[in-house]
């Protein structure tokens, strides 16, 4: 018995250590290029970090920009909630968001109270500023390879900017509908 324990082995098998992913609704909705990279812990836990170019608020106006330069940097802690699945399942993740950049919309319709007068013209806006919040969502995995999410995410703009405050809501709601490789 003693030769038969001294070679056995203990079955090692490959995890994954991370996912690279995209979120394809930013890019079809609003016009915006998302890159996505989700760090697994043990605990069916993660930490994401998704740089975001040509960002929306919301997207509002998103089909009325004429110019877009807003970068956006955000943090997640993901928390799975499934027993038998590895980082897939239901998703519940609190996350951070610093956006820096200024949007230009075509046909902004303004009002003049002390003129009296109305009309259309071509405004920019300042979108700088940091936003926290939560998101819930649902991955599912193809061949331990491939992922599938979708889900949404709420966050409360933080920025005292008054000209921001009265063109946008304090409240930011973005979907996700984000493909994804692990490696």
């Amino acid at each position: 018995m003693l030769p038969v324990l001294s070679f056995a082995q203990e079955e090692k098998t490959k995890r994954e250590s991370g996912e690279i992913k995209t979120n394809l609704f930013d890019l079809v909705v609003g016009e915006s290029f998302n890159l996505g990279y989700e760090h697994f812990f043990k605990g069916n836990q993660a930490l994401q970090v998704d740089i975001t170019a040509f960002d929306t608020f919301s997207y509002l106006n998103a089909a009325y920009l004429d110019n877009n330069n807003v970068f956006s940097l955000q943090g997640s802690y993901n928390i799975y909630f499934s027993k038998s699945k590895q980082h897939h399942g239901f998703v519940f993740y609190p996350f951070a968001k610093y956006r820096i950049g200024t949007q230009e919309v075509g046909n902004y319709w303004f009002y003049d109270s002390n003129t009296g007068t109305s009309g259309t013209s071509t405004r920019e806006f300042d979108l700088s500023g940091f936003e926290v919040g939560f998101g819930l969502g649902h991955k599912w995995l193809f061949n331990d390879r491939i992922s599938l999410g979708i889900g949404s995410q709420l966050g409360r703009n933080l920025t005292s900017d008054s000209d921001f405050r009265n063109n946008y809501s304090d409240l930011n709601f973005k979907a996700n509908v984000t493909l994804g490789v692990r490696f």
